[in-house]
């Protein structure tokens, strides 16, 4: 499995502002049907491919995607909480919507929500900032944790992450290398975060699972906001 792997969410927001068949044979692969339900608002534009939604949506001032959790909610977010995912759009006309996408077998439905106001601009340079640092912290508490102790395997998969790159077929051609450099980081510090975290039943006490969690969660925060911050794109 890559290791770097991009959701869905992520793939549209970098795609969107682009559209292509490249871009959509990206975010839905070979075999995918894309559904966007957009029913539930008087600016609802009913049920229609994303692609066609896309296009309906009209020209887009903003898009970038969003990786909530309970943890760090993020306001007007909450639909996104249990796909863990999703995409804010802006239209030129004022409309902001989030998409969150929910798989069944090969297809996805994009279920459309009115965001009750647009998401504040993320930054990016504070993102960097936090995604080195944490990552720092990160190597220094996988150290001081000795979780390669308890979980042998785990360290030639970290060492694997740290020269993991995201595949460039999935990224846009003329992509910022500023976000590039900031996406694959941030995906390699949640990915990180999330093997750590993985099977608390390997600690020794349930103590030593709750402190590991107490210092790797606010990492895997920075993380999602890291990427969120990689993928955001505004209409000049």
């Amino acid at each position: 499995m890559d290791p770097l792997a991009l959701p869905l969410s992520v793939l549209l927001a970098l795609w969107a502002p682009l559209p292509s068949s490249q871009g959509r044979a990206v975010v839905q692969g070979p075999d995918a049907v894309h559904e966007a339900a957009d029913d539930v608002s008087p600016w609802g534009l009913g049920r229609a491919s994303l692609e066609r939604w896309v296009a309906d949506f009209g020209p887009l001032a903003r898009a970038s995607a969003v990786l909530p959790s309970p943890a760090d909610p993020l306001p007007g977010l909450a639909a996104a909480v249990d796909a863990g995912e999703g995409v804010v759009m802006e239209s030129a006309s004022g409309r902001s919507v989030l998409l969150v996408p929910w798989a069944s077998g090969a297809s996805v439905t994009w279920q459309v929500e009115e965001m009750p106001a647009p998401l504040p601009p993320l930054d990016a340079s504070q993102a960097r900032r936090d995604v080195h640092s944490a990552t720092e912290a990160a190597i220094d508490a996988l150290i001081e944790l000795d979780l390669a102790r308890e979980r042998p395997e785990l360290a030639d998969t970290l060492n694997d992450l740290i020269t993991a790159v995201v595949d460039p077929r999935l990224l846009p051609p003329g992509l910022d290398p500023r976000r590039r450099t900031l996406l694959e980081r941030s995906l390699r510090l949640r990915a990180i975060c999330t093997l750590a975290l993985e099977d608390d039943g390997a600690a020794a006490t349930a103590q030593q699972a709750e402190r590991r969690g107490a210092i790797l969660r606010p990492l895997l925060a920075a993380a999602r906001r890291g990427v969120g911050a990689a993928t955001e794109w505004w209409a000049h």
